[in-house]
C-alpha cells in the first residue's frame, strides 16, 4: 500500500471509530427506551439532549485547546509548560462538569420546559425532567471521559483512549438492558445505564496515568489567566463545530412541540448522530496530516489530501443516503415499532438524511481551513452551518413551504453553507 494513502487510513479510521462509539451513548439509550418505555419516552430522552450537548460543545474547547497547547510545547521541548497547560485543560473540564451537575439537578425541569416540554404531557414533562436529573448527576464522569480520552490518544496510547471508549459503550448496552428490562426503571435506567458507562470508561483511561506510560503527569497546579485564555481560544472552533446538535434539537423541539412530532425528530437525530460521527471522523483524521504538511509547506500534498476528504465524504455520504432510503422503515423500527410513528419517520426521513451530502463536505471545508490556519474563514463556516443559518431554515421553511417541509431545512441550510464554504476557500490562500 502506498505510503500516503496508508498513513490517510491510520488517522482517518481511528477518528471515525473513537467517535461513533463516543455518539453511540445516547443512541443506545434511544433504542433501549424506545423499545422498552415506549415512543413518548423517545420523546423525552430527546427533549433533554439540547442542554446535555450545548454543555458538552462548551466543555469541547478545554481538551481541544488544551491538546494544541501541549503539542506546541511538546516540541519545543517544554515538557513542564505542557504539563501546565495539560492539567489547566483537565481543571477546567472539571469546573465545567461541576456545574453542569448542579445546574441540571437542580432545574431540571425549568430546563426542558424551555427545551420546548412545556407544549407536551405532564408525563412526558416528568420523564424528560426524570431523565436529564439523573443524566446530570454523571456530569463528571461523562465530561472527564471525553478530555481524558483526547490526551490519552495525544500523550501516545491512541489504542488505550479508543479502548476506554468501547468499555464504557459496551457496559452502557449491558446496562441499559438490565435496567430497562429486569429492573424495569424506565428513562431513569437509560441515564444511570449512561452515567456508568462513563465511568468505566474514565477508569480504563486514568490507567494510562497511573502506569506513567506517558510525559503527562496529574499533578496540582495554580491556574494562569494567560494560559486559560489561550486554551479557550485555541478551542473555540471545535465549540462551534459542536453547538450545531443542540441548536438543531432545540430549534425542531421548539417548533414540532407534539408527541409524535418530536418522538419522529429523536430518531432522526439519532441516525443524525451516527452519520455526523462517520463523517465528522474523516475530517478529524486529515487535520493532523494537514497540519503536517502545511508546516513543511507542501502545497501539493495540502491539495491531495483536500481532494481526498472530499472523495471520501462525499462516497461515504452517499452509501448512507442509500440505505436510509431503501431501508428506511427497518433503520426506524430498531428505535420504536409505533405505527403511527414509523409511517411519521418513514417520510420524513429521505428528505432530512438528504442534508447529509452537503453537510459531509462542509465538514472537510471547516477543517481545511482550521487545520492551514485559516481559524476566522473556518468559524464564520462553523456558526453559519451550526447556528445561524440552521435555526433560521428551521424556523422559516415550514411558514414558507408547509410543515413538511420542516426536514428539508437542513439540506437547504447545508447547501447554503456549501456555496459559502466554497466561495470563501477560494478567494482565501494558503
Amino acid at each position: 500500500m502506498n505510503a500516503k494513502v496508508k498513513s490517510l487510513c491510520g488517522y482517518i479510521f481511528p477518528a471515525m471509530g473513537g467517535l461513533f462509539v463516543t455518539y453511540l451513548y445516547n443512541v443506545v439509550d434511544g433504542i433501549f427506551v424506545g423499545q422498552g418505555v415506549g415512543s413518548a419516552a423517545l420523546g423525552a430522552v430527546n427533549i433533554a439532549v439540547p442542554f446535555i450537548t450545548f454543555v458538552v460543545a462548551i466543555a469541547a474547547m478545554f481538551p481541544m485547546g488544551g491538546a494544541t497547547v501541549v503539542a506546541i510545547r511538546m516540541g519545543r521541548e517544554d515538557k513542564k509548560g505542557a504539563n501546565q497547560a495539560f492539567m489547566t485543560a483537565i481543571t477546567l473540564t472539571l469546573a465545567m462538569s461541576v456545574l453542569l451537575m448542579i445546574v441540571g439537578m437542580v432545574f431540571s425541569q425549568q430546563i426542558v420546559d424551555i427545551s420546548g416540554a412545556s407544549k407536551l404531557s405532564d408525563g412526558m414533562r416528568k420523564m424528560a425532567a426524570d431523565y436529564l436529573l439523573y443524566y446530570s448527576a454523571f456530569s463528571i464522569p461523562m465530561l472527564m471521559s471525553t478530555c481524558l480520552s483526547v490526551f490519552v490518544r495525544n500523550d501516545g496510547s491512541p489504542t488505550l483512549s479508543f479502548i476506554g471508549m468501547c468499555v464504557g459503550a459496551i457496559a452502557n448496552i449491558f446496562l441499559d438492558w438490565l435496567f430497562i428490562f429486569p429492573f424495569g426503571m424506565g428513562i431513569i435506567g437509560a441515564a444511570v445505564a449512561s452515567g456508568l458507562g462513563q465511568v468505566f470508561s474514565v477508569l480504563v483511561l486514568l490507567s494510562h496515568f497511573w502506569n506513567k506510560k506517558g510525559r503527562l503527569k496529574l499533578n496540582l497546579i495554580k491556574l494562569e489567566v494567560t494560559l486559560v485564555k489561550k486554551i479557550c481560544k485555541r478551542g473555540v472552533p471545535e465549540a462551534i463545530s459542536q453547538l450545531t446538535t443542540p441548536v438543531t434539537a432545540l430549534c425542531y423541539n421548539i417548533m414540532l412541540a407534539s408527541l409524535i412530532g418530536v418522538s419522529t425528530f429523536s430518531v432522526l437525530s439519532f441516525i443524525y448522530s451516527l452519520a455526523n460521527a462517520i463523517l465528522s471522523g474523516v475530517a478529524q483524521g486529515l487535520q493532523p496530516l494537514w497540519g503536517n504538511s502545511y508546516g513543511k509547506k507542501d502545497t501539493g500534498e495540502i491539495n491531495w489530501l483536500f481532494r481526498c476528504g472530499i472523495i471520501i465524504n462525499l462516497v461515504l455520504s452517499a452509501l448512507i443516503y442509500s440505505a436510509l432510503f431503501f431501508f428506511d422503515k427497518p433503520v426506524i423500527c430498531i428505535f420504536n415499532s409505533d405505527t403511527e410513528l414509523v409511517q411519521t419517520a418513514s417520510k420524513a426521513l429521505p428528505l432530512f438524511s438528504l442534508s447529509f451530502i452537503p453537510m459531509a463536505l462542509n465538514l472537510i471545508y471547516t477543517s481545511f481551513l482550521y487545520s492551514t490556519k485559516r481559524t476566522k474563514q473556518s468559524n464564520v463556516i462553523a456558526v453559519s452551518r451550526g447556528i445561524i443559518i440552521k435555526a433560521m431554515a428551521i424556523c422559516s421553511i415550514p411558514m414558507l413551504f408547509g410543515r413538511e417541509m420542516i426536514w428539508g431545512a437542513p439540506f437547504i441550510a447545508e447547501t447554503i453553507t456549501l456555496i459559502i464554504a466554497i466561495t470563501i476557500t477560494k478567494h482565501t490562500k494558503l
